[in-house]
């Protein structure tokens, strides 16, 4: 213990005297960081307006040689005027689907020259004037905002501009490029903006006139890299990025206030001398309280780690010391409590899942189900062989699903499935009709395997069976947040507000109910809250019907089934 005080005294001197020696260093290796994340923010800003400007350019060379405008004059003149208008509205239909995907193209028009047609995704009625002068195509700046022109013929550009047929033009979002800035700066001391042919200046906060000006006067159209600019103003020193984009004839500029970010360096080197003592004092303490209780509780953790690896998961840790070993001991009780929780949990699914799967080989061979169903295709065979055929075909796809059953395969469509499956055996032999409705996109969600089966089976052996004029049975899923909801209801016999209570209680218990009445929804329940959470737990409702909903609520965020999915792994 002296060897490590002795060492620790030491390492303190010597981080004493390196952070003296960083310190000095670090004005310029922060001012060097400073313009270099400058730089890359502005790069990255730039590769986003370069994007911006490829889409615009990308859309107007598309609808310029969109077969759809370039024959819409030849073809206009031989159409009833619906047709015409249909035409319009179908050139109008084409223009205004980047607008739902993009945020950068604030609007897309088309001016045909010969007739003075114009369509444009815009609704200001002056959005026709910047297309009428058009010349030639490419980038424009025109009240302040900018456009891309492409004109037709597009490869062969006339030289003469009477001889343009139509205009397809871009407005780019002036907004957009706006909000862009804000990722250019660097922190609450820098600004950004966009100067338009040296003369436009686009901007989201208010640029320091005399920055604007010198900048104006000493950036330059280079291209290739970033340009760099110290300014001393008032009294401060800023430095200065441009880039030029040359496609738009704009300057992506920022400014940032140099002193602003070194006052907290200096005012570190300031009271760096004053806090050396203070280190030096706080140091000693802290190695004193280090000596006094470090050990002890080390020793503690470790003996109560040893015990957890010998398999006494129901030690904890009592001590309550008044310094960080509190939430480590914390922690380490959390552990061992949520290890012990784990392995409950772990063997109740266990034997759930056991049970679950008697459960299914019971539903295999289950000689009642079976022989109702051939002796129906018995009774059938010369007077219906199409009811046959589709009892058949029901039956076979039954049991193939039962015996080939994996839980790794189980999606709530092939639950469903099986259900179907179920239910039109059942309605060929029985006056029984049923919708199933389930969402395309949660088909391939995975579920764990006989959840919905079982409950359809009870709704009609206990419910629609002991009533008379029974008949509807219903399977509705419905999308909820990150998981889905699962109501199966029935038109049967239905239950007093006491009973369904009664049945709650009895399928919440923690141990199953005696004998076989009710252990089926006991044991979907338990399966159900072991793997999804409390809130998957069966729930009973009297429907508009008369008869009986359960409710399932099924996380699919929990992949597979939560715990579920550990015991099947």
């Amino acid at each position: 213990m002296k060897r490590f005080i002795y060492f620790f005294v030491f390492f303190l001197l010597l981080t004493l005297g390196l952070f003296f020696i960083l310190n000095t260093l670090g004005s310029k290796t922060i001012q060097e960081s400073l313009i270099s994340a400058s730089k890359n923010q502005l790069a990255y800003t730039e590769s986003i307006v370069d994007n911006v400007i490829s889409e615009a350019s990308l859309y107007g060379i598309q609808f310029t040689a969109d077969n759809s405008v370039r024959f819409y004059q030849s073809r206009i003149q031989d159409l009833s005027n619906y047709d015409a208008q249909m035409k319009k509205n179908d050139i109008f239909d084409r223009i205004s689907e980047p607008l739902l995907s993009s945020q950068a193209i604030d609007s897309i028009g088309i001016y045909w020259r010969a007739e003075g047609t114009f369509i444009s995704t815009g609704h200001d009625p002056l959005n026709k004037l910047p297309f009428e002068n058009v010349k030639h195509r490419g980038w424009q700046t025109i009240n302040n905002s900018l456009y891309y022109f492409s004109v037709y013929p597009y490869i062969h550009q006339p030289k003469n501009p009477a001889n343009i047929q139509y205009v397809v033009g871009v407005k780019l979002n002036t907004d957009y490029l706006t909000s862009l800035l804000n990722k250019a700066v660097n922190g609450e001391s820098s600004n950004a903006f966009f100067l338009v042919n040296k003369s436009i200046l686009i901007s989201d906060k208010m640029v320091d006139s005399t920055i604007e000006k010198k900048a104006k006067e000493t950036i330059t159209p280079d291209t290739l890299q970033i340009l760099k600019f110290d300014y001393h103003i008032n009294h401060e020193d800023y430095y200065v990025l441009s880039k030029y984009i040359e496609p738009i004839d704009t300057y992506l500029v920022t400014y940032t206030r140099m002193s602003e970010l070194m006052y907290p360096l200096h005012r570190n080197q300031q009271v760096f001398f004053v806090s050396i003592v203070v280190i030096l004092i706080i140091g000693l303490i802290v190695i004193l309280m280090f000596y006094r209780n470090f050990f002890r509780n080390v020793y503690l953790l470790d003996k109560k780690f040893n015990q957890v690896e010998e398999g006494n998961y129901s030690t904890r840790i009592s001590a309550n010391p008044v310094n960080e070993f509190n939430n480590l001991f914390k922690s380490f009780n959390h552990m061992v409590s949520k290890i012990q929780t784990l392995f409950a949990s772990l063997k109740i699914e266990t034997e759930l899942r056991k049970n679950a799967e008697i459960k299914q080989l019971q539903a295999q061979i289950n000689p009642h189900f079976l022989y109702n169903s051939l002796f129906f295709i018995m009774s059938m065979a010369k007077s219906s062989p199409e009811a046959v055929m589709q009892m058949s075909k029901h039956l076979a796809e039954y049991y193939r699903y039962l015996t080939k059953l994996d839980a790794h395969d189980a999606t709530l469509r092939s639950e469903l499935q099986l259900a179907g499956h179920y239910l039109s055996i059942m309605s060929l032999s029985k006056r029984i009709q049923y919708e199933i409705n389930l969402p395309p996109e949660l088909g391939e969600h995975r579920l764990m395997p006989l959840i919905i089966q079982p409950i359809v089976e009870n709704a009609i052996q206990h419910g629609i069976e002991e009533r008379q004029g029974a008949y509807r049975i219903s399977i509705d899923i419905k999308a909820l947040d990150d998981g889905a909801l699962i109501i199966i209801a029935d038109d049967g016999k239905g239950l007093t507000p006491g009973d369904i209570q009664q049945l709650a209680d009895k399928v919440k218990h923690e141990s199953p109910p005696e004998g076989t009445r009710g252990i089926g929804l006991w044991n979907i329940n338990q399966r159900l809250i072991n793997a999804y959470g409390p809130f998957s737990g069966l729930r009973f409702f009297k429907n508009d019907w008369g008869g009986l909903s359960v409710l399932i609520y099924i996380d699919f965020s929990l992949d597979g089934g939560g715990q579920h999915e550990i015991v099947n792994r």
